[in-house]
């Protein structure tokens, strides 16, 4: 089975399990969907501020050479409940599949965790002290967030949304990911 095909079943099964949702529970999830973009735009915002993107430009973007494990079933979820039509990752080209010719496939608000919430050495010397406090602030708060999430379906989603499911193919998991209270 190749990365697009469990990618493919992957985000069929979610999407799924998303509509068959009830209501309280869609609810709380939408809550939660909303405070992650909140916090992400956020989180971008201090960064974009010393404007990286000339620091990118430079090392040709080697944070993002990798990545295809950083698409989260929780990032799955906040396109789900925004009703953000969602990207198609290129697999197989050596790259991060979340990179079109230019730029991240996804807007800031919607990229997964570790994306945005890393910076590397260049970018962060740039930062004043308080923005380099207001940013890991914006980290913690998402990694609540996130975990706010989890504990609504009793499930650990920060390994990738396509790690998520091919665990669940090697161990024949037959339950469905969101299985919620």
């Amino acid at each position: 089975m190749t990365d697009r095909d469990k990618w493919r079943q992957a985000v069929a099964a979610v999407t799924s399990e998303y509509a068959a949702l009830v209501p309280s529970l869609r609810e709380r999830l939408q809550t939660l969907c909303e405070s992650i973009l909140t916090t992400k735009s956020g989180v971008h915002a201090v960064t974009e501020a010393v404007s990286p993107a000339a620091i990118c430009a430079g090392c040709g973007g080697a944070c993002c050479a990798s990545g295809k494990y950083h698409f989260t079933v929780v990032d799955l979820l906040v396109f789900l409940s925004s009703g953000q039509p969602l990207f198609e990752p290129h697999f197989g080209r050596g790259l991060c599949p979340y990179l079109g010719e230019r730029s991240c496939l996804m807007a800031p608000d919607y990229r997964p965790f570790n994306c945005l919430t890393f910076n590397c050495e260049q970018v962060e010397a740039l930062l004043a002290p308080s923005e380099v406090a207001c940013f890991y602030a914006g980290e913690r708060e998402l990694r609540r967030l996130y975990a706010g999430v989890e504990e609504l379906f009793g499930n650990r989603f920060m390994h990738g949304l396509l790690m998520n499911y091919e665990r669940g193919l090697l161990i024949g998991m037959t339950t469905p990911l969101l299985q919620g209270e």
